[in-house]
């Protein structure tokens, strides 16, 4: 999204411009890394935040599709993928308090 994004506009359910790809496009990179980073320390503690964050952005980007809902094409392949993409956030935020809560009851 970044290199191309008029191409990778057409895979997002709704009318994008340029800026609108290529910060898509930021959003996303910087959210793979912080994930990859995250595997590779495997330190619950570090990545706490994130963590604690992840039910707050599946929830803040179930409203903003909400408030949107009439410009996103639900029939297209990307409005599903988004939809696995929130779930999958929604999911890993609640794995990841389950495992904190765990591991701070082992440290105790």
């Amino acid at each position: 999204m970044l290199i191309r994004p008029g191409f990778w506009a057409d895979f997002v359910p709704w009318d994008t411009d340029r800026l609108d790809a290529q910060a898509l496009g930021v959003w996303a990179l910087a959210l793979g890394v912080g994930v990859l980073g995250a595997l590779a320390e495997d330190d619950l503690t570090r990545t706490r935040p994130a963590l604690l964050a992840l039910p707050g952005t599946a929830a803040t980007m179930t409203v903003v599709l909400a408030a949107r809902a009439a410009h996103v094409d639900r029939t297209s392949g990307p409005a599903l993928s988004l939809v696995c993409m929130v779930t999958g956030l929604l999911s890993a935020g609640a794995n990841g308090h389950l495992l904190l809560k765990r591991s701070a009851a082992l440290r105790n």
